[in-house]
């Protein structure tokens, strides 16, 4: 058993000189081209900062946030909003390119708008204009508005009536003269009431359309331009740079060690030749 044991370790030795020796020439290989794997991939990152600052045009964005009236749907007035037409007639007021996006929330009626251009301000003025034209475009028609309108009169004496009704009936249940009809009674006054109230606030917002009043946010100013994005461009520039000259390393001192091996030569000459390279 001990002399089996012996054997195994011996056995074993040489496979972990091996790798030792294989770790040590990759670290020598590194050292030899440290130069290489430093300035490379810093000159690849001072020529993608230098292009992302001088040669990409800054993008700047403004954003507001408007809420949507209820009983609306917000993803009308986000496609609105965003739409070719509201777009080309911004464009010719401004006289600028008009490039924007909106997006609703999942879980309210929040319309965020973002708009893009070549300065924060024209991204400003682009949000605000915006906004005047969907305004505009969610504003009645007039035969519409005056149905509206009437409606709107008739319930509101509606709601004159029922609340009369409701004192009368509250005064006299505070009399003491309480029945199971008038408690009814008044139960249900109190409900067609609500409901009136519900009804009028709906048509008013129905009639007003949108507004500046519902902006809870007004279009930002930009102090800094959302894209490029310098810093992010310049690291994976170094980083990708650096993989791919620590891979040209690698790859050129194995086909050294390859060259200088009799067994591995023929291989090489043959890899070469389906590469088109000069043996």
């Amino acid at each position: 058993f001990v002399m089996n044991t012996q054997n195994a370790l011996a056995t074993a030795q040489p496979c972990t000189d091996g790798d030792e020796i294989n770790l040590l020439e990759l670290l020598v290989v590194i050292a030899e081209n440290l130069k290489l794997l430093i300035l490379g991939p810093l000159i690849a990152a001072a020529i993608a900062w230098g292009i992302a600052s001088y040669q990409i045009s800054p993008v700047y964005e403004s954003i507001s946030v408007i809420i949507a009236p209820q009983r609306s749907n917000p993803q009308v007035i986000a496609r609105l909003a965003q739409s070719a037409d509201t777009l080309a007639a911004v464009s010719k007021a401004l006289g600028i390119p008009a490039n924007a996006s909106a997006a609703v929330g999942r879980q309210d009626n929040l319309i965020t708008l973002t708009t893009y251009s070549a300065t924060a301000e024209q991204a400003q003025a682009l949000n605000n204009a915006i906004w005047v034209q969907v305004f505009a475009q969610t504003q009645q028609p007039a035969d519409k508005a005056q149905q509206l309108q009437t409606r709107l009169k008739i319930l509101q004496e509606s709601l004159a009536a029922s609340s009369t009704l409701e004192q009368a009936t509250a005064k006299q249940l505070a009399s003491g003269q309480i029945t199971e009809a008038t408690a009814r009674l008044y139960s249900d006054i109190q409900n067609a009431t609500a409901q009136r109230i519900r009804d009028i606030a709906d048509l008013e917002a129905e009639l007003s359309g949108l507004s500046s009043n519902n902006l809870i946010q007004q279009a930002t100013l930009s102090t800094a331009p959302s894209k490029p994005k310098k810093t992010l461009i310049t690291a994976v520039t170094f980083l990708a740079t650096g993989m791919a000259l620590l891979i040209f390393v690698f790859t050129r001192q194995a086909m050294r060690n390859a060259s200088q091996n009799p067994e591995q030569a023929e291989t090489l000459r043959r890899l070469r030749a389906a590469l088109g390279m000069k043996a």
